[in-house]
């Protein structure tokens, strides 16, 4: 299994990133990939440090192209797992259901999706104005595009790497949300889901911006096109 995370200037995460994953995946074969898009801050250079000391852990330093979606497309491309995992590195993502997540692989799903949003899942420390946003742009999500994942604008998921590279050409990786690329073109019979609470924000800033919910908006429209047959 290869668990993949973009990072862009986040030097202090990928430390307590790297601890909490290996932490949570004693036990079973995998490596951290780490897909630095040239961080100022020299994140690169603090996973180059780390890797000394952790045989599992790997470095991707792009340079060009950069954006979350084209960084985790080819996190995966270089993958050596089977199986594919991303996860946010600015810790809001409990590592500890990996495991659950590949288990439900082994039994049969195609797509795996941490969810905030049904029983034993939640948000950490959001307002009612963030929760309200969030509800809005999930419900908008699975109206425009059909989907029944109850958490469709997850940043954290497990799929098979062979299925990734199979519709691989067919993704979008500008879009706003990279599991919306990956779920409109995978069966929605594979999906299936594994709660968990989303944390608070220990480090860094968030990158969430007016330009990114434009990104979003467009992404929902081309979509929208394409499942309708109207083109991009």
């Amino acid at each position: 299994m290869s668990v993949v995370s973009p990072t862009l200037n986040e030097v202090e995460n990928v430390e307590p990133l790297v601890r909490g994953l290996t932490g949570a995946l004693s036990g079973l074969r995998y490596e951290i990939l780490i897909v630095d898009d040239d961080s100022h801050d020299q994140t690169w250079q603090r996973v180059g440090e780390l890797s000394s000391g952790v045989p599992q852990l790997r470095l991707l330093r792009r340079f060009e192209n950069h954006g979350l979606g084209f960084a985790v497309m080819d996190g995966f491309a270089a993958a050596n797992g089977d199986a594919v995992a991303c996860i946010d590195s600015d810790l809001q993502h409990d590592p500890t259901i990996l495991p659950r997540m590949v288990a439900e692989l082994e039994r049969g799903a195609a797509l795996v999706v941490g969810c905030r949003y049904m029983p034993g899942g939640g948000t950490a420390g959001w307002t009612r104005i963030r929760r309200f946003q969030s509800f809005c742009a999930t419900r908008l999500t699975q109206a425009c595009l059909g989907m029944r994942l109850r958490d469709p604008l997850s940043g954290y998921f497990v799929m098979w790497k062979h299925d990734f590279m199979r519709i691989r050409e067919r993704i979008d990786g500008s879009g706003f949300k990279i599991l919306l690329e990956i779920a409109a073109r995978l069966p929605l019979a594979g999906m299936r889901e594994v709660p968990y609470c989303f944390g608070p924000r220990q480090r860094g800033k968030s990158k969430l911006t007016s330009r990114i919910v434009l990104q979003y908006l467009a992404q929902l429209r081309r979509l929208r096109r394409a499942r309708d047959g109207a083109g991009p």
